[in-house]
């Protein structure tokens, strides 16, 4: 429904989102729009596969620190999606991005094998509400300071929305 009212309004950067953090099979034709966007479009909306499941990995909910998980095993693969989060106190803040792309920062919290979060568009600074299967992605243990670098921008930039006025 969320995804139907999505295209009827016409907002490719929130379709491509709600694809890449959508599990399923999707065939949808957009019409061409400039290429501001292009290298993150071309790389969600192409990819008409569901991620592999991940082993069951966080069953028992995750423990503080930072996190990485992709569609692929491997770190920075070409059209696979990843996401970069923070966990403190059920509550994340990260990012969700292609390699060499775009990234779009996110904030929400956690419950257990699920993230609740509010995606923030980084272009016009655009909110929506999304949820994500981790199980769904593999975790990777290797976290890059490209990662740690995109993470570090979305930490300082919603902290307030994460965790208010406690300490960050």
């Amino acid at each position: 429904m969320v995804l139907t009212y999505l295209i009827l309004t016409g907002s490719l950067e929130a379709i491509a989102i709600a694809l890449a953090l959508s599990p399923g099979n999707f065939s949808i034709a957009f019409p061409a729009r400039g290429t501001q966007h292009s290298d993150i479009k071309s790389g969600v909306l192409g990819s008409q596969s569901p991620p592999n499941p991940a082993p069951d990995t966080v069953s028992t909910g995750l423990a503080e620190g930072i996190y990485l998980y992709g569609q692929s095993s491997k770190p920075e693969e070409l059209k696979k999606e990843y996401f970069v989060f923070e966990m403190r106190q059920s509550k994340v803040v990260g990012a969700f991005y292609l390699p060499r792309s775009a990234f779009y920062c996110f904030y929400g919290t956690s419950d257990r094998t699920q993230l609740n979060l509010t995606v923030v568009d980084s272009y016009d600074g655009s909110r929506s509400p999304y949820s994500v299967n981790l199980q769904q992605y593999y975790p990777i243990s290797s976290i890059s300071d490209n990662d740690r670098r995109i993470l570090g921008i979305c930490k300082e930039a919603h902290k307030q929305q994460v965790w208010g006025n406690q300490q960050q």
